[in-house]
């Protein structure tokens, strides 16, 4: 990057990365992007990116600004060359043993904590990834006991430290949901599983497929609902009268989800759209 950028200006640099990302990028996105390199980087604002264009960049700058170039063009995430994205206005961290927090699983934390009655519901994150279910859930409403787990010792890893840096007192526990059972009695089950078919993946974008967790993405084929089905087995026992669960979900599976919901007693079911009018969000409410 050196040899084209001679002078280290910022106004040549911001020019050669907008060109170079473009190739992934429309001008916006790429506009969008360098911009927050350079508050990333060197702690500018927009407005201090325009006023500074004829300062020069040092060569300790210019290469953070070369690998992240280099990393972007490759197809990584800009979160996780960051290391970390906002949910629900908290900085969570993140890198590849965690899915990025995204805006409908914003909207999933703010109808939970917009539609639950009780004063102090206790509540379980099923497959919490990052934690931002769960933090967010308890920094929202800071009365509310708030539990999670995970199959992930990484991600688990990656939760803890987010919530002792964010102050939220959340238990983390590792558990394979599949095959083992939380202790005790909730009153609200959360999730956003994984819930994508393998053979979706050759149409998913290369900065999904081939950085984010398969772990946490992906189902076999033939039983897409398998984390559904357990999670709604495990609330019909525990689950507290009138208690809830609350799932992101696939936006080609309401049908499939439908029929499971019909072969339930006791249950009413409610699906929400996202900002996109997409169904993302399915609400069950077990009747007392």
């Amino acid at each position: 990057m050196n040899n084209i950028i001679a002078d280290n200006a910022v106004r040549t640099l911001k020019k050669y990365l907008t060109e170079k990302l473009s190739v992934r990028y429309d001008e916006r996105e790429a506009g969008n992007v360098v911009q927050l390199l350079f508050q990333e980087f060197l702690g500018w604002s927009k407005a201090d990116v325009i006023l500074k264009q004829d300062d020069r960049i040092s060569e300790s700058e210019m290469l953070k600004f070369h690998f992240a170039l280099k990393r972007l063009l490759a197809g990584e995430p800009l979160q996780y060359i960051t290391g970390h994205e906002y949910f629900c206005g908290f900085d969570f961290k993140v890198d590849s043993n965690v899915l990025i927090p995204r805006p409908e699983t914003e909207e999933l934390v703010q109808m939970i904590c917009a539609q639950e009655k009780r004063t102090a519901p206790r509540v379980l994150d099923v497959g919490t990834g990052s934690g931002c279910i769960a933090i967010g859930l308890k920094l929202l409403k800071p009365v509310w006991r708030v539990e999670a787990c995970d199959v992930s010792a990484e991600a688990l890893a990656i939760a803890t430290a987010n919530a002792k840096r964010l102050e939220a007192h959340v238990t983390f526990k590792q558990m394979d949901i599949l095959t083992e059972s939380p202790d005790g009695q909730f009153d609200v089950l959360v999730s956003n599983p994984p819930y994508i078919p393998r053979r979706e993946a050759e149409s998913m974008s290369v900065q999904v497929k081939q950085f984010e967790p398969d772990i946490a993405l992906f189902v076999d084929d033939e039983d897409p609902l398998i984390f559904y089905r357990r999670i709604l087995w495990l609330a019909s026992t525990q689950l507290q009268p009138g208690g809830s669960v609350w799932f992101e979900i696939h936006e080609d599976s309401k049908e499939a989800l439908i029929s499971l919901m019909q072969s339930m007693v006791n249950v009413e079911y409610h699906f929400h759209q996202d900002m996109q009018g997409k169904d993302r969000i399915l609400q069950i409410r077990f009747i007392d």
